[in-house]
């Protein structure tokens, strides 16, 4: 017994080991790459309590294997969980803003517009959403600016919307660049460009790399004005597709974020119906041009029915960019 244990745990720390090794060189293209990157933090589950048998049993390389990749592991991860420095004094937030997937088979339009009233965000990017419960969603969330009339744009072939407290543009629907969603937001001071993303897991990864990275040079890069873009992007924080959107724009989790933040699943089907589980990847996520600097962001525990959770992010004008500002407009 002692000797499959060791062999287990052999094959288990170096595959590990090669897949952490190997990332920077390979990105996605290995699957003991990819599915290393996706699988952090998990992989500690196994790796700690395998070094820590390695050690009892005196077997001191399979220890240096697992213990390596632990500590590899670690020191990836170990920037979520560093106190974040007091955000730089910007003046009131600009915008608060939200991304949702509410499930296509979420029709409780009642418990979405709660956990959405519970922000209370100023551009609130959906996707999932059926026309019916959007409908339904906007009568329970009429009240979410007070009076003040609800802006809406709504792509009924990508399933996706777009809610604002202020006047948006409907810009263009990109399906063929992620299923992608884009309005300009008319805010006081500014003209906002917003991406609201949901590239299909159908494809595979590549497919969805290659169309996000289509947007990215193509739409993103050649706009002037401050952008936002964000959505379920189907890909975790490890992935090829995050890096390549995170090195044109700045991550709302990365800069303000505390801890994994994980989204997905919120809930999982059984016979009996959706069961809540604990979310084990953060495939959600919103990013923003450097006319802002984020003040707060998370992750919200409350799904609200769907099978994800939904991501937040405070921002505020960045120092130097007052030009392309966005004024408060808050209660």
């Amino acid at each position: 017994m002692p000797r499959v244990l060791a062999a287990t745990w052999w094959l288990f720390g170096s595959t590990v080991l090669a897949g952490v090794v190997l990332r920077p060189w390979a990105g996605d293209e290995l699957h003991v790459t990819r599915y290393t990157g996706y699988l952090m933090p998990w992989l500690l589950l196994g790796l700690v309590p395998g070094a820590a048998w390695a050690c009892l049993r005196r077997r001191w390389a399979l220890a240096a294997v697992l213990g390596a990749s632990a500590a590899t592991i670690v020191s990836l991860q170990a920037h979520l969980f560093r106190p974040r420095p007091s955000a730089p004094a910007h003046g009131a937030i600009a915008l608060r803003v939200m991304s949702y997937n509410t499930w296509a088979t979420n029709l409780d339009a009642t418990r979405i517009a709660s956990v959405v009233l519970r922000y209370r965000p100023d551009v609130l990017l959906l996707q999932e959403i059926r026309g019916d419960v959007l409908s339904r969603f906007t009568e329970a969330a009429s009240g979410l600016y007070a009076g003040a009339p609800l802006h809406l744009v709504y792509d009924p072939d990508l399933e996706q919307a777009i809610v604002s407290r202020y006047a948006i543009e409907p810009a263009a629907s990109l399906a063929r660049k992620g299923n992608v969603q884009k309005v300009v937001l008319c805010a006081p001071g500014a003209r906002v460009t917003v991406f609201n993303v949901h590239p299909p897991r159908s494809g595979g990864w590549r497919h969805r790399y290659t169309q996000i990275s289509a947007l990215v040079d193509e739409d993103v890069l050649r706009e002037d004005g401050p952008v936002i873009l964000g959505g379920d992007f189907n890909a975790p924080d490890r992935s090829q597709l995050y890096e390549r959107v995170s090195s044109a724009l700045a991550n709302a989790h990365a800069q303000r974020g505390l801890g994994f933040g994980f989204t997905y699943p919120a809930l999982v089907r059984s016979p009996f119906g959706p069961v809540p589980t604990v979310p084990l990847v953060r495939i959600d996520h919103l990013f923003f041009s450097d006319h802002f600097v984020a003040v707060r962001a998370g992750t919200l525990d409350d799904s609200g029915g769907s099978d994800h959770r939904p991501v937040f992010v405070e921002l505020a004008p960045k120092a130097g960019a007052a030009r392309s500002s966005v004024a408060a407009g808050h209660d």
